[in-house]
């Protein structure tokens, strides 16, 4: 049997901008993630946006709006990835007292349905930032061989979305 540590996300890629001269695209998909530490893989998605693109040089923007969501490259391996959800576990672990999650002492940037996630915004700031660049050459994406661009989840199941623009000539 054959362990897979990720998986694309289900869900189709919407154009949100395109242009001709110069290449220039746009796409976004939005998907659901099933809980946190999880790692979705993006890679063969930004190929085919780059593809779709006409970009034959230029760079590939992968980026996620959400503040307790990275993108990262790294390998995809099941071993690593489990290793990384038990350090990030130790390191930020998810039952302490987060200031954040505190609505006594906490005035800002609050809404209605507010999760307790304060765990989360920490892992974001160690993990990585929301987006990634990656040079196209020759309309190929440059990743090294066992690079993969990989979405990850650090809070809770939730409703998420990711931006792929390609720009060049």
């Amino acid at each position: 049997m054959i362990r897979r540590a990720t998986r694309p996300p289900e869900g189709a890629l919407t154009v949100l901008s395109e242009s001709t001269a110069p290449p220039i695209r746009t796409e976004a998909i939005h998907f659901a993630t099933s809980g946190s530490n999880e790692f979705w893989d993006l890679t063969d998605m930004v190929r085919d946006v780059v593809g779709r693109s006409g970009v034959r040089h230029g760079q590939v923007t992968v980026y996620s709006p959400h503040t307790t969501t990275s993108v990262v490259i790294n390998e995809s391996e099941t071993g690593f990835l489990n290793d990384f959800r038990s350090l990030i576990e130790r390191v930020v672990p998810e039952a302490v007292y987060y200031e954040h999650d505190d609505h006594s002492r906490r005035t800002e940037n609050l809404q209605e349905d507010e999760f307790i996630n304060g765990h989360a915004h920490c892992r974001q700031l160690i993990v990585g930032q929301p987006s990634v660049t990656i040079p196209v050459v020759d309309g190929e994406v440059l990743i090294g061989q066992w690079q993969r661009v990989l979405f990850v989840e650090l809070d809770q199941a939730r409703e998420r979305r990711v931006f792929i623009h390609a720009q060049g000539v």
